[in-house]
């Protein structure tokens, strides 16, 4: 400040025109100017809480009538621009986030209470959809606590429980990409491996897909504290690469998910081809089921690194929208393949209708049956058979 007032005071004596002390829409603070200099500032350090590089500058007149130009030249804080742009689109990428995790959120509560009522389906196969169906679950609450808590104020002050908040979040993404592997797995054993599933165990597929991603966030969390300990640990510092201590596993487990899915498919199509036996067909509708949800999975977090820049903006744009929806939505596909679609699933959801369809009709007949009245006919023609027998 002292600098500037110095600036100004020189001017001012030397010229005696200057632009007077201005702030712009943007929310720049212009200093008392020569006339006919053009002046430059460092872009604006964030606008509507976003942050920007400001060792880029801005650049605006001092006509020479000593007025500030209508404008400033923000063409280097390239973010501004494409946000005033985008602004509408980013918008409307909001209510589709929020509109998709709240359908995949009812949808999974929907199919966590179908597979915690039919007791008649309780198999391996089915507990690791259930479990994998509660990882979503715990995903997208956490989803909305993390936008419901999280402001540009709270990720300045870097407290303990936003961090914690990011961590749990973290974690329950990890344990979406484990429990896609446990169903790789399981899919893998049975197929692959001669139908060997008798040797698997629950507890198994639970240290997969809630144990093992457990110590990863932790590693992480230590990393983020020593090395990146800001903004809730959202988002990266430049040269810091502790994000991958968790990213990496989740891409190595995807792609062995890949080559579990290649195999299996490959023998389908060669040995099991004439097969009908139930099971088989359960197998089948399973891989159909994961070959449609590995790929979306993949797919949307494969995008996170292709991230198109602020260069292109329709680019960009596309990518807002494309991302939104695959991200929001998973929770509904997953409810969709793995429970709605489950033969087993609708086949008992339809035994228990008819069998509440019955008690229903026959509490009725039986009310019915109770609520008829003694008919005063009867009554006086059996009472005058019994008087003529007399």
């Amino acid at each position: 400040m002292l600098a500037v007032l110095n600036q100004t005071f020189t001017i001012s004596n030397s010229s005696g025109v200057f632009c007077e002390l201005s702030m712009d829409g943007i929310g720049t603070c212009w200093p008392r100017s020569a006339a006919g200099e053009l002046i430059s500032r460092p872009c604006p350090e964030q606008f509507n809480g976003i942050h920007y590089n400001t060792t880029n500058r801005v650049y605006r007149d001092c006509q020479l009538n000593g007025s500030w130009a209508p404008r400033g030249n923000y063409s280097q804080c390239t973010e501004i621009i494409v946000l005033r742009k985008s602004k509408v689109h980013y918008q409307v990428a909001v209510i589709i986030n929020y509109l998709g995790h709240c359908i995949s959120l009812g949808a999974l509560l929907l199919a966590f209470t179908l597979f915690m009522r039919l007791r008649s389906i309780r198999c391996l196969r089915n507990i690791i959809h259930w479990n994998l169906i509660s990882a979503f679950i715990l995903r997208n609450a956490t989803w909305f606590i993390v936008q419901l808590t999280m402001n540009p104020a709270v990720t300045e002050s870097n407290q303990v429980w936003c961090r914690l908040v990011t961590a749990g979040y973290n974690y329950f993404h990890v344990t979406n990409f484990f429990w896609m592997f446990g169903e790789g797995c399981y899919l893998h054993t049975a197929v692959v491996l001669t139908y060997s599933t008798d040797k698997l165990r629950k507890w198994m597929f639970i240290c997969i897909g809630w144990g093992i991603p457990f110590p990863i966030i932790v590693a992480w969390a230590f990393g983020k504290l020593y090395y990146d300990n800001e903004k809730c640990w959202f988002g990266k510092r430049a040269g810091v690469y502790t994000d991958y201590i968790y990213q990496g596993p989740m891409i190595l487990v995807l792609l062995i998910n890949f080559v579990f899915l290649f195999n299996i498919v490959r023998i389908l199509m060669t040995k099991l081809r004439a097969s009908t036996t139930s099971e088989t067909i359960q197998y089948r509708k399973a891989v159909k089921a994961t070959l449609v949800l590995l790929p979306l999975l993949g797919i949307t977090y494969m995008l996170f690194f292709v991230n198109p820049g602020g260069e292109d903006e329709v680019a960009q744009i596309v990518f807002i929208y494309f991302n939104s929806i695959l991200e929001s939505f998973q929770g509904f596909f997953v409810s969709v393949f793995y429970c709605f679609l489950n033969s087993e699933v609708r086949s008992a959801v339809r035994k228990r209708w008819i069998r509440w369809q019955d008690r229903s009709s026959f509490r009725s007949r039986a009310v019915r049956a109770t609520s008829i009245p003694t008919s005063p006919s009867r009554v006086s023609f059996h009472s005058i058979k019994q008087s003529s027998n007399l």
